[in-house]
């Protein structure tokens, strides 16, 4: 419900915000260098409880973006460890600061990276679908994509703790699918196949798993190897998968251009690796309109059927043998 008092959405159900805040929290509490810088976004990013607790630390700088990002390369220049909370759509008005002010000087800066994919119900200009590419143009930078809330708590600690330089975390609105596992490996198969790999990151491995089931009832034995990093790619788990099952489907919720498919698809093709059939599942060129969710990944057919026509379509005539 509506809050008439603070003008705060009172949300009782947990969201990868609310878990991001929630463990921010905790490493502030172990780390007193941690600080949070969001920009105008303080409730809907889950900083509430961090603004309460540790007031000195929290800088909420309004909606002015471009300089958060770099007041939080000063901090970092200064020793401490910043985490700056911003929607992927805003963090857009940034891309020349991270550049200048965190990446070139191998500043420790951690980005939290919200409303990352599809967001459906804020509208065409919230789309959180170009991070992947911008993100990834930047040298030296590190990007995490949780699948789960136990994901983001296990990638969130090491992205603060143990990485260095540039990283980023990026998660999307609402809440965890089927899909519970933690962890921050570079990759994981999270389930074994023979006849087709498919590479996804992000809540979309749900979807990976729901393509898998329907596949599987078609004769077809998919294995899906999750990236937890989008940056660097663990390319090894990827050409090895592929050399095994002869066909490739990469699954994103992002735009076509600098896609993760596209670096893979450039890898294997460099090492002379390239598959047979080789599927790139994303939005396309284009700016996803309005509407939920699911609606929109079945219109830009990365859904399960989806996934599912456009396996089946390479397969046709093909000997899955």
């Amino acid at each position: 419900g509506f809050n008439a008092e603070t003008g705060e959405l009172d949300c009782e159900k947990e969201s990868f915000s609310s878990v991001f805040g929630s463990e921010l929290v905790k490493i502030a509490g172990e780390d007193g260098r941690v600080a949070a810088v969001t920009a105008a976004m303080t409730a809907n990013t889950g900083l509430s409880k961090f603004a309460a607790l540790f007031p000195d630390r929290f800088f909420d700088v309004g909606i002015a973006e471009g300089h958060a990002a770099t007041m939080c390369g000063g901090l970092a220049k200064g020793g401490m460890k910043p985490v700056l909370a911003v929607y992927s759509t805003f963090l857009q008005r940034s891309y020349d600061m991270i550049l200048e002010d965190i990446a070139i000087m191998g500043n420790h800066v951690v980005l939290a990276v919200d409303r990352a994919g599809l967001v459906g119900a804020d509208g065409a200009t919230h789309q959180g679908i170009f991070d992947v590419s911008y993100l990834s143009s930047v040298p030296g930078m590190k990007i995490m994509s949780p699948a789960s809330f136990a994901e983001l708590r296990d990638m969130l600690r090491r992205a603060v703790e143990e990485e260095t330089g540039p990283v980023a975390v990026r998660y999307p609105r609402g809440g965890e699918g089927e899909y519970k596992d933690g962890g921050a490996e570079t990759s994981k198969t999270v389930r074994s196949g023979a006849d087709v790999t498919i590479v996804t990151y992000g809540i979309s491995v749900n979807t990976a798993l729901e393509a898998a089931a329907m596949l599987e009832e078609k004769g077809v034995s998919a294995e899906i190897i999750k990236l937890g990093y989008i940056k660097p790619i663990d390319i090894e788990a990827v050409a090895g998968s592929v050399k095994k099952t002869g066909a490739l489907l990469v699954l994103e919720e992002c735009v076509r251009e600098g896609c993760v498919g596209e670096k893979i698809a450039a890898e294997l093709a460099a090492e002379n690796a390239c598959p047979a059939v080789m599927i790139l599942k994303n939005l396309g060129d284009r700016f996803v309109p309005h509407g939920e969710t699911d609606e929109l990944r079945a219109i830009c057919g990365i859904d399960a059927a989806g996934v599912v026509s456009s396996v089946m379509e390479a397969f046709d005539g093909k000997d899955k043998t």
